[in-house]
């Protein structure tokens, strides 16, 4: 049973309650959602608790923090290239909903027990290798590409966490909150999201996998509103992500405040940042110009910090892009390379 109550016109009546019952076979997932959604539009309401029950709790540390058992990775997926382990339902104290996480294994993790390798961590991680679970039937098809690139001797060997996204994905993504559908503040959540993944999942993944745990073998990539968070886990999380990679970012949440916000900027980060000509679509001039303008500052902005072209910044503007994983599929191997490039070192840990 869940009560909402909302204040209508004080002239029509001063208070409205709505009881709405639900089946006893609804999900919690699916009241979380609708409390979730009242939460974030000024409805109050009540109701009992349905958090979800969390696997395992155990005290791990000196200092007292606390970790999660999870259950263990669901079976290999045939019909995808590579070695890919699924955990499912990913539970966070920080974030309203549960995630699945995909990863993707490099090809000699089997075959080199001792080995450890670097890490890439992706938002939106549904659409980075399985179509069916891609928006638009469209995957970035990582795995694919990591793949091809390794065997044409391109670059490292690396390991690929997808973070899949949530109802809350507006919310988790953004840093700063905004109007901009309705009288309603909304995102803001980016904080608690950036908490989740640098508290909670890499110390996960640190524990379950061969890992290059530090900073240097950290990359973080993320697209649209994925990159604008990404923007703001370097600028906070410099010590647990050393490489930060930005496709088509949202730079015009809140106005363009990300150009107020690069002011001390770390500058010990490798960045990637690119944007395609087309992001609004080839009918929008306008919007694609605006769009340029913001990433052409911000590039400007990062030389002025003292950031070196090729060296430890790399922009790149693509020709034919617009705002879509086919277009950030096709130009993914351009940040892998600038991030993972294959040196004598990793030939020789291979051999």
């Amino acid at each position: 049973m869940v009560y909402l109550t909302l204040n209508v016109n004080q002239e029509v009546v001063k208070t409205m309650s709505l009881q709405i019952k639900f089946k006893k076979t609804l999900s919690k997932r699916v009241i979380r959602l609708m409390q979730f959604i009242c939460r974030n539009h000024g409805v109050h309401y009540q109701d009992e608790d349905v958090s979800p029950l969390r696997l395992s709790h155990k005290d791990e540390s000196e200092n007292g923090s606390y970790g999660f058992n999870f259950r263990e990775p669901t079976p290999l997926h045939p019909h995808l290239i590579g070695d890919i382990r699924l955990h499912k339902q990913f539970l966070s104290r920080y974030l309203e909903f549960e995630r699945d996480i995909i990863v993707y294994l490099p090809p000699s993790y089997k075959t080199h027990p001792h080995r450890r390798y670097p890490v890439l961590y992706m938002h939106d991680g549904n659409n980075t290798m399985d179509p069916r679970t891609s928006f638009a039937g469209v995957a970035w098809e990582v795995n694919d590409t990591v793949e091809r690139l390794v065997k044409e001797g391109l670059m490292d060997e690396i390991i690929v966490v997808g973070v899949y996204n949530t109802p809350a994905r507006m919310y988790e993504y953004t840093w700063t909150q905004m109007v901009i559908d309705g009288p309603h503040l909304q995102g803001g959540h980016g904080k608690k999201y950036a908490r989740f993944l640098s508290k909670e999942l890499k110390q996960f993944i640190d524990r379950s996998y061969r890992t290059l745990a530090d900073r240097n073998n950290t990359a973080i990539m993320g697209s649209s509103l994925g990159g604008l968070i990404n923007f703001y886990i370097g600028r906070h999380y410099y010590d647990v992500f050393g490489k930060i990679a930005m496709m088509s970012p949202s730079f015009w949440w809140g106005n363009g405040i990300v150009h107020k916000h690069v002011q001390n900027y770390p500058k010990n980060l490798k960045l990637w940042m690119d944007m395609g000509i087309y992001e609004c679509g080839a009918d929008q001039p306008d919007a694609n110009s605006y769009t340029l303008r913001m990433t052409r500052k911000m590039r400007e902005q990062f030389l002025g910090l003292g950031y070196r072209e090729n060296v430890d910044f790399s922009y790149y503007e693509d020709p034919h892009g617009h705002h879509n994983e086919y277009s950030w599929a096709r130009r993914l191997h351009r940040p892998l390379m600038f991030f993972f490039p294959k040196t004598a070192k990793d030939n020789e840990q291979a051999a």
